[in-house]
Parts: C-alpha cells; structure tokens; sequence
C-alpha cells in the first residue's frame, strides 16, 4: 500500500514538472511572437504605426465592453403599463362581449363623471376605528347630524357632508368607516372610496403603529395629497409635537415610493411630502372630580376642539394643487377600475375553466363507459384531451400552437403510464362505496381513472395557463403529475358516484 502512495506521488511530480515546462515554453513562444510584431510594427511608417496601434486598442475596449456587458447583471425593465379612460373603456367592453358582468365598473365610470361636474372636491377621512374622524366633520360642521360614539366603531357606511372652506371651495367630507371596523367588506369600501377622492386625510390619535404606516404607504402610492391629522394632541407638550414631527418626516423620507400606481400624474404632482397637523377633535374626555367632603367621581366632560391646522393645511394643498386634483383623481379612479377588471376576469376565467374541465371529463367519462373494449392507454380519448386543452387557450387567450399541445399532452401521457396501477386500484377502491358496483370491473374502473386524468389534465392547463400567459409543456406536465396524484380517493369517489349515475340510467 506505502509503495502504490509513493509511486503516485512520484507520478505526480513527474507531472507536475511537465506541465510547468510546457507553461515556460509557452510563455516564451507567446513573448517571441509579440517582440518580433511589435518590431515589424515599430518599422512600419507613422500613419500605418499609429493606425495600426489603434485598430488593436479598439479591439480590446470593444473586447472589455462586451465582457463587461456579459458578466454584469441585466436589470429588468418593467413596461409601465397605460392606464386612462380610453383603455380601460376598451378593456370593460371587450370584457363585456365575452360574457362578464361590467355593470358595477361602468357605474364606477359613470360615478367619476358625476362628480367632475359637480365641481366639488371630495376629501376622504380615512383611519382606524375611534380615531375621531367623525369628531372631526362636527367640529367643522357643528350642525351636521354625524353620530359619534366614545366606545367607538360609530360609522357603519360611507356619509358624504358638505363643506364650504374658507376661501369659498365647495368640500365633500366622506366619512368612512374604521379601519377593521368589523364585519364585511367595510375595509374595502373605504379604501375604493379613498382612491375615488381628491385629498385623503388620515386619522390617528397616537404615534403610527406598523399597521397605520402601512396603510398610508399604500394610499401614498395613489399620488394625492395626503394630510395626517394626530388627534388628541393636548396629551402632548410643544416638544414631544417637535419630536413626533421629526419621526414622522424620518420615516417617510426612509420609504420614498419606488413605484406609483399613477404613475403620469405624480411626475407632476408639486408636493409628493406628507403633511402632519395636530388636532384636537373634541368629543369627551374622562376626568376625576373631586368634592369637598373628599369623595371623588369619575365623570365625563367636553373636551375642547380645534381643528384649525388640518382646515389650514387641507386649504394648503388644494390652493397648491388646484391643477393636479382632477387628474390625480380620475387616474386614480381608472387604475381602481383597472385593478377590479383583473379580479374579475381571472374569477371569470376560473369559472368558465372549471365548466369546460368538468364537461369534458364528463365526456370522457361516458365514453369511457360506452367502449366495449376499454384500451390500456388511459389517454387513448386524446381527441377530447386536445379539445378540452385547445378551448382552454381561448379562454385564456393564449395562442394556440399544435406543437405544445401535443408535447403536453405526450409528456402526460407518459406520467399517466406510470401512474396507470395507482389509478385502477384507487378507481376500484373509490367504486366499493357504491351498493352492487363494487365488484364490477374492466370499462367502469376504467371510466373512474378516465375521469380523474381528464379532471387533473384540465386543472394543470388552466393552472398553467393563469400562471405563466402561456401553454408551457415541462412545466404544465409538472403541475398535471402533481395534480393526478393529489386527493386521490376522494376524486376517486366523485367519478365513481358519476359512474355510478350514469350506469343506473
């Protein structure tokens, strides 16, 4: 064993000194070839020297560019991707024609219409519940009938009130529910209803809490003018305003937007800053009241309000954005819309691919069940597959290439192969469930298998289709094998119950 090692390394050596040799010569080569060209062009006359050297330098930069350009890292361009009405209008009736329902997105259209010719403008009170946003439009508006509760969660849906500011701007103040009020789609409605608005003032009552930074981040990236009214303000000394202030502009100024969702309007927005004011709102406050025989009482009384900084400062904003506010508005209106119409048209299509899945391995289910001699090719019926497939691309509008869809369908056919003894037992096992069928075999635990390839076949295209834009054959096929082998007894005894069925009649 020690003469084996010690033969090795002397090998090694052997090696070792070789190579080194080998690198000498040709380094020395590679030195005597450069020193005679540079003396033949050391030779030659100026202007071919000159022209010469040249030729080499820019050889090597191009060289350099190139390389550089391989090796560093591509940044992806995002398309930015037109929102206005005329697209969004194209979308909602091309929508429309296929069979969705529009008749609440055109309404938020004809709504937008609406309120352009009213001349107002709509300033949306938005925070979390028991901040004081009601408090507030009754200190502005003290005749105004608006409920106010100190236990909070008082407004349970959306109040508009009328507001004529100082200078004579005619205000809708929208009132809108708190923020995880409580049950429904109240969070929901008041966010819609803020895009919808010109100005949007948040309420809160403490320093922002994670949840509350969160939320005026994603209202920010509407590119509106935003004020933050911080309610109750008394419960603060003169410093500790100058302290919260400070924090406040630090940490918005950390989260400058990378991406507006309104892109066109707020390049031009004058002030992309947001504002805060303290406020105190009014309403009441608990205080200890002592007698003079020394009992004391808890008991509720007004607390003073003023408003008067966020009147200032919404005065502010308008006066310094009178130009912007209709198109900050309806831009942002139209990319709500936008962003509805894709929700909807992907619920759509989930619809409609679940009604051409379940068809067509009914299908393929009954004519599994009408042959007479059923085949050992679970995918012998690929004129269905290829059919279930193909309508599948129309409704995700995603070109249709003969090519894919046969590669798909093949790559699947071979897991079906595989997976072809898994199938009939689990077919057999799920048809026990069913008095008098049980013991049957052949064409009917074949129609079970058929209908839970066709159900797994359709589901991988769909999921496919949604996820990529595209029929892509290696990984639809991944998806289908994943797929097939999901929840198999229970989808085994659905297709036996529709066996089942149809064998009875």
């Amino acid at each position: 064993m020690k003469k084996t090692a010690l033969k090795f390394r002397r090998l090694l050596a052997v090696g070792i000194a070789f190579a080194s040799l080998l690198f000498l010569l040709f380094i020395f080569f590679v030195t005597r070839s450069l020193l005679e060209v540079w003396e033949y062009i050391s030779n030659l006359p100026a202007i071919f020297y000159y022209a010469y050297l040249g030729m080499i330098m820019a050889v090597i930069a191009t060289s350099a560019w190139v390389i550089i350009k391989i090796l560093s890292p591509r940044a992806e361009k995002k398309k930015q991707e037109k929102i206005d009405q005329e697209t969004v209008l194209k979308e909602l009736d091309a929508a429309k024609e296929s069979g969705m329902d529009t008749a609440e997105l055109h309404q938020e259209i004809a709504q937008l219409q609406e309120r352009k010719e009213s001349g107002s403008i709509y300033v949306a009170i938005f925070g979390d519940v028991s901040t004081g946003k009601s408090s507030i439009i009754k200190t502005l508006l003290p005749s105004a009938d608006v409920l106010t509760d100190v236990r909070g969660g008082s407004t349970a849906e959306i109040n508009e009130y009328t507001w004529t500011s100082t200078s004579g701007d005619q205000l809708i103040l929208t009132d809108l529910p708190g923020r995880s009020e409580a049950e429904g789609n109240l969070d929901e409605m008041a966010h819609d209803e803020a895009v919808r608005a010109q100005v949007v003032i948040y309420v809160t009552d403490s320093d922002l809490t994670r949840s509350q930074f969160n939320d005026i981040l994603m209202l920010r990236s509407y590119g509106k003018p935003m004020i933050v009214a911080l309610n109750k303000s008394d419960r603060f000394t003169d410093e500790e305003q100058a302290l919260l202030k400070e924090r406040f502009n630090q940490q918005f100024e950390a989260e400058e937007p990378n991406q507006m969702l309104v892109q066109d309007a707020t390049e031009k927005s004058l002030n992309k800053n947001i504002q805060l004011t303290f406020i105190k709102s009014g309403g009441t406050e608990e205080v200890v009241r002592i007698y003079p025989d020394g009992h004391e009482e808890k008991v509720l009384r007004p607390r003073k309000a003023d408003v008067s900084a966020l009147s200032y400062a919404l005065q502010e904003e308008i006066d310094a954005q009178s130009g912007l506010l209709e198109s900050l508005r309806d831009a942002s209106v139209f990319v709500l819309v936008k962003q509805k119409l894709d929700n909807d048209i992907i619920e759509f299509r989930r619809d409609k691919a679940s009604e051409v899945i379940t068809s067509s391995t009914r299908k393929a289910v009954l004519g599994a069940l009408a042959s007479i001699s059923p085949g050992t090719d679970l995918l012998i019926q690929g004129v269905l597959a290829t059919l279930m497939v193909k309508k599948l691309c129309e409704l995700y509008e995603v070109p249709m290439r003969k090519l894919d869809i046969e590669k798909f369908l093949n790559f699947s056919q071979g897991q079906v192969k595989k997976s072809v003894p898994i199938l009939l037992a689990v077919a057999g096992n799920g048809m026990k469930a069913f008095p008098g069928i049980g013991t049957v075999t052949g064409g009917l635990t074949h129609a079970v298998a058929y209908g839970m390839i066709f159900d797994a076949l359709g589901k991988a295209t769909a999921k496919t289709l949604e996820e990529r834009g595209q029929l892509r054959a290696a990984p639809a096929a991944i998806t289908f094998k994943e797929m097939l082998s999901e929840n198999m007894e229970a989808r085994a005894r659905l297709f036996a119950k529709l066996v089942f069925d149809n064998r009875k009649k």
